[in-house]
């Protein structure tokens, strides 16, 4: 929803910005980057209190480390989903991981990330598994899908329930 934002650790912002229904983004990043919902205009006062402890990386001294990272700049990129059954675009951070969107409708994302890092919007590279293994912000926590694999083991893991 428009005014809601995820901070990827310190080192990323994802918002739905304007008046875009609602759009499921999957998380594919390292399970110690820290995924944080919140709302847009908490945001920048998140970060300047949590970086290093709450909200990582960067690791502590968070503030010390957000200075030396650097100002942030964004970007826009607009998604036309094409239903909830697959995700319709990646948008890649490079150096992170990337975001997979999934929705019908158009999406206008803003992307906020250190000078100097790029972003961009490909064609989705898992579309399936938006609904199996991935992390998933839907509003409230970022979850795992838990349960057992094809052999029978229970699946292991930071976050899994």
């Amino acid at each position: 929803a428009s005014g809601k934002c995820v901070q990827v650790g310190g080192l990323a912002r994802i918002e739905v910005i304007g008046d875009s229904k609602p759009f499921l983004f999957t998380f594919f990043v390292s399970n110690d980057i820290k995924l944080h919902p919140t709302d847009t205009s908490r945001a920048d006062e998140l970060i300047a209190k949590h970086a290093g402890d709450l909200i990582t990386p960067p690791l502590a001294p968070g503030p010390e480390r957000m200075e030396q990272i650097g100002e942030f700049e964004s970007h826009t990129v607009e998604i036309e989903g094409t239903g909830w059954k697959e995700a319709a675009a990646d948008i890649t951070l490079r150096g992170l991981g990337w975001v997979a969107v999934t929705g019908a409708g158009t999406a206008k994302v803003r992307v906020s990330v250190p000078k100097g890092i790029g972003i961009s919007v490909r064609p989705p590279l898992m579309p399936f598994d938006i609904w199996e293994a991935a992390a998933k912000h839907t509003g409230g926590r970022a979850i795992r899908k838990g349960g057992k694999t094809k052999s029978g083991k229970r699946r292991k893991g930071v976050g899994r329930r």
